[in-house]
């Protein structure tokens, strides 16, 4: 499989893990079950009352993320911020409480990593998994580990300044990176794992959150605590053989559906590629929104012979 098949299959599978997960957003498993038996395709409605097709502030903010770093790969901050802001400024939905309370910051004058300093200095949860889902096009666009380290941090900490939310956008950006070089799912796992214990060997909160993830895998939650999300998505990948398979049975554990659905897509479909994604999920996409998916691969593959 090429490089492009991967990293369109990676941005894909974000927005119709998002989509699809939508529905079923903030509701208990069991009320999935009784409305739905098992959601399979994506029909909108859920809380924000969404169109088919329509996605959420996940895809959004990781298509801005992609854009800003085509910008200024070198140094993408700022690059991504604007796009936040730009993106903030149309008022969209359901746009989660720590970015909204950095976005209020950072008009206020403070840099964003000031910004995200400060609020979580001021009310200490900054761990959710708002930077875990807009993640993935560091893994696409930088082609070695230590790139992928340290924007994966310095991007996660634009709004998430918790360890945890470094850690799991590293552990995801890493994971996806030996994805696309071909490796199976427990060796590329175990492959960032090995290298996050290498380039960080001074950092004691690493080996907790290990354990923790690992302890979160065997019964996984779909909250919106970032490890949590990331131990649902790695849980449906390995329990799965598909895409389709793996984000199915995320979304419909209901809880924070459409994040645990954009991060496992994200990663589904850099491990299967563009192709694994079901046409039917494809078909509910409109011309522009094709174009902008489309448009973040084609910065991705460029950034990344810029870097390479």
């Amino acid at each position: 499989m090429n490089i492009d098949e991967r990293v369109q299959g990676g941005l894909y599978g974000v927005a119709v893990g998002d989509a699809l997960g939508a529905t079923l957003e903030f509701m208990g498993k069991e009320i999935v079950k009784e409305r739905y038996g098992v959601l399979t395709d994506i029909i909108g409605g859920g809380w924000l009352e969404l169109m088919p097709g329509e996605w959420t502030d996940d895809t959004e903010m990781m298509l801005a993320v992609a854009v800003g770093i085509d910008h200024d790969f070198r140094n993408p901050v700022d690059a991504i911020g604007i796009e936040f802001l730009r993106w903030h400024k149309t008022n969209p939905p359901g746009v989660g409480t720590t970015c909204a309370a950095v976005f209020h910051k950072v008009r206020m004058g403070l840099s964003w990593h000031e910004a995200a300093q400060q609020l979580h200095r001021e009310t200490s949860h900054t761990a959710g998994n708002g930077a875990l889902m807009r993640t993935l096009p560091v893994a696409l666009a930088y082609s070695k580990p230590e790139d992928i380290v340290e924007q994966a941090c310095s991007i996660a900490q634009m709004t998430h300044w918790d360890q945890r939310a470094a850690f799991t956008c590293q552990l995801y950006c890493l994971l996806a990176h030996y994805l696309i070089a071909g490796d199976r799912f427990r060796d590329a796992l175990r492959s960032a794992y090995s290298y996050m214990a290498e380039c960080l060997p001074d950092d004691t909160g690493l080996e907790p959150m290990k354990t923790e993830l690992e302890q979160k895998m065997a019964d996984p939650q779909p909250t919106g605590y970032t490890v949590d999300t990331l131990a649902c998505a790695l849980q449906g990948i390995e329990s799965s053989s598909s895409l389709e398979d793996a984000v199915i049975s995320v979304v419909n554990q209901g809880g924070d559906a459409d994040t645990v659905g954009a991060i496992t897509g994200g990663l589904a479909g850099v491990y299967y590629g563009f192709k694994a994604v079901p046409k039917r999920w494809l078909q509910k996409f409109n011309l522009q929104q094709r174009k902008r998916l489309d448009d973040a691969a084609e910065r991705m593959l460029k950034v990344r012979l810029q870097v390479s």
